[in-house]
Parts: structure tokens; sequence; C-alpha cells
């Protein structure tokens, strides 16, 4: 009994150790499973632009490829530079890593022995956008530096960080706006170095993105931007270092500092005073608009007020019967019109607010109704302000007019 028990045990076991071995073997001899191939890359239509990506996010091809093609356009529009070469394309692959929101730039040798620009996108649904516009634009900037050296052999000397980051973020409207707001509040506070020092390979507008901004604009100007981003690029291309002198003669032909300066100057008032993007209205839009309330009377009439400071929209109420005072809310409520062109809807309720109030001044309907339209107009601009106190930008649509 017991022999034949262990016997039907030593069967069992070999029987088991045999399945095992046979499981191995399957398992052994079974072919591995190949790697899926990365996605054909697809080309923009002159050549200049390819997109590969791999296999699991193909269908991204398309929208990347779009999308740095209108950056692109947006980098030739800002400075008049044709970018891109279908000698030497830029290639963008898009990966399958998750949670990744980098965009890497890096120079690759092709087969035929070129070198090209390659970015690395890990993760195209997590990608930060900013980012992705910086590497391009380096990428656009860096070949066109070496197509116009005719040597790739040769170095090529890149320009300043600051230029690179603000020709990146001029690409985006609100971010342009935001940008120049904040670089005048610092001018306008007398916190900013001269310009010389400012438009240094190393200046702080390396250091802070919206003085970066600005700066671009100023380079970039209403007229010819081509020229003057050749003359600011070609002398790179040939392995020159980046000269402050080189981009001052660029704003004035006389590259003197100081009248460029006075440019600088004069380029930042008019900026304050214009509509960068027309239906928007800036934090800093508002804050001048308050600050454009007094009223400076020029009769010889008129009392000299704190130390000429002007008459607040209070005080002009409480001397709304002087001849002055009526010519001078005249005046102001034009000014006030005025300043409501091209922004948005709310912005436009403000400024007609306080024009009620100024016409009620000028037309002589009495104090106590211009202190209740007064009153309606100040409810009104701290709404606003309160809005954008974090920043916020106004663009309440105009509804339009009915024919």
């Amino acid at each position: 009994m017991t022999f034949s028990a262990h016997r039907l045990l030593g069967t069992a076991v070999a029987a088991a150790t045999l399945a095992v071995a046979a499981a191995r073997c399957e398992n052994t001899n079974a072919p591995a499973r190949r790697p899926r191939l990365p996605a054909a890359p697809i080309h923009a239509n002159d050549g200049t632009l390819m997109v590969g990506s791999a296999a699991e996010t193909a269908d991204y091809r398309m929208p990347v490829l779009t999308f740095v093609s209108g950056v692109r356009d947006d980098l030739i529009r800002t400075t008049g530079v044709r970018f891109g070469s279908p000698k030497r394309p830029i290639f963008i692959f898009i990966g399958n890593a998750s949670g990744d929101t980098g965009a890497t730039l890096s120079r690759v040798l092709d087969p035929l022995g070129k070198i090209r620009e390659r970015i690395d996108v890990p993760d195209p649904e997590r990608v930060d956008l900013d980012e992705f516009r910086y590497a391009l634009t380096r990428a656009f900037v860096r070949d066109w530096l070496t197509n116009a050296s005719g040597d790739q052999r040769k170095s090529a000397t890149e320009p300043p960080v600051w230029m690179l980051r603000g020709l990146a973020r001029r690409q985006v409207r609100e971010t342009r706006l935001r940008d120049f707001e904040q670089a005048y509040r610092m001018w306008s506070g007398g916190r900013l170095p001269l310009l010389a020092e400012l438009l240094a390979a190393d200046s702080i507008a390396a250091r802070d993105p919206a003085i970066a901004g600005a700066l671009v604009g100023l380079l970039a100007g209403e007229h010819a931007p081509g020229d003057r981003f050749h003359a600011l690029l070609t002398p790179l291309a040939t392995g020159a270092v980046w000269r402050v002198e080189q981009a001052l003669r660029v704003l004035d032909p006389s590259g003197d500092a100081q009248a460029c300066e006075r440019g600088w100057d004069v380029w930042m008032l008019a900026g304050s005073r214009s509509v960068l993007i027309p239906g928007i209205t800036s934090p800093g839009t508002l804050r001048r608009f308050g600050n454009q309330l007094r009223v400076y009377p020029v009769d010889v009439a008129a009392p000299v007020a704190n130390g000429w400071q002007g008459l607040t929209p209070e005080a002009l109420t409480a001397v709304a019967d002087e001849p002055w005072a009526r010519l001078a809310a005249v005046r102001k409520g034009e000014q006030i019109g005025a300043a409501a062109i091209g922004r948005d809807e709310s912005f436009q309720q403000i400024a007609e607010a306080y024009g009620r109030f100024f016409d009620c001044i000028a037309t002589q309907r009495g104090p106590e109704q211009a202190a209740v339209f007064l009153q309606a107009a100040h409810i009104r601009l701290r709404k606003a302000l309160q809005e954008t106190a974090a920043g916020k930008i106004l663009n309440e649509p105009v509804p339009p007019v009915a024919d």
C-alpha cells in the first residue's frame, strides 16, 4: 500500500515537472512581439518642416505641423526675415511619454551629412506651449544663421536669450499686451536701467520676460523690420559676438545712445496711448484712465489748485457754476470719449458714464445731478479695477450697431 502510494506521488511529481518544462519550452520558442514602428513623417508644403511621431501619437502630427507653421508665420511677420529652408527642414518628433511638459531642442547629423535642428515633444497633450514656441524660435533662428553662414562647420553666435524669448512671447497677443504693461510700469516708475544696458547680451531682460518682449517690440518697429533684424543677425552668422553698438545703430543711424534713449521714451509713451489689441482693455489702461480724470484748467481765471495737481471731478463739481469750469468740462469730455476708441464694451461704458458727468457740468444742469452721474461712474470704474486687480484683461465684446 505504502509502495503504491509512493509510486503514485512520484508519477505525479514527474508529470508536473514535465508540464512546467513544456510550458517553458513553449514560451521560449514563441516569437517575440515586435515593437511598433514610428509613424511616417509628414511635411509642410514648402518642405521646410517635417513632423514625425511614435505610432501611438500619429494623430498629433497634423495639429503639431499646423501649430509650428503658425509660429513660423508669426516670426516672419515680426522680423521680416524668411525662416526655414527645404534643404535643411526642421524636424519635430512627437513621443508617447506621459506627463512630460518639456520641448527639447538639439542638433542632429542627417544621413546626408547636414546638420539639422530637431525638437522632441515627449507628450503633445501636456507640453508647455510657451516653451515649445521658444524652442521653435531658437530652432528657426539657428537654422537661418547656419544657412546665412554658408558653412555648417562654422560656429554661429546665437542672439541674446532675451531676444529669442521676446520673439517667442510676442506671438501671443495677450502676452504681448501684458509684457508691455509690465515694462511700462517699471519704466514710468524709473525702475529700468538705460536702454544701452538693457540691450546688452547679459542684461536683466534675460531674466525678465516682460522686458524682453518690450525690447523686441522696440526693435521690430513699424517700418522695415526685415532690414533691422537682418542687420542684427547677419554678423552673428559669421561668428561675431553680439554688440550693443550694432543694436543702437539699428534704432538710430547715428548710434547715439542718448538719441536711442529718447526714442525708447517716445515708444513707451506712444504705446501707453495706443490700442495694441482692438477690443481689449488691460489693467494698465484702466489705471491710466483713472489718472486722466483730473482737470487742468487753462483759463487765466482758474485757480491754481494743489500746486498744479489739477482738480478732481469732485472739486470740479464744487465750482460747476464757473465759466472756466464749464469750458474745462467740455475739453475733458472730448478727451474721455477719445480714450474709449478701440476698447472693450465695459471700458466704453465707463467712459460714457464719466462723459455724462462732464457733459452735465458743461451744460449747467446743476451740481446735484452732476454728483449723481459722478457716483455712478465711480462705481463702474471701481468694479472694473477690482476685476483687473489680479491681472485680468477686459475683453467684453462691443455689441454691433444696428443698420
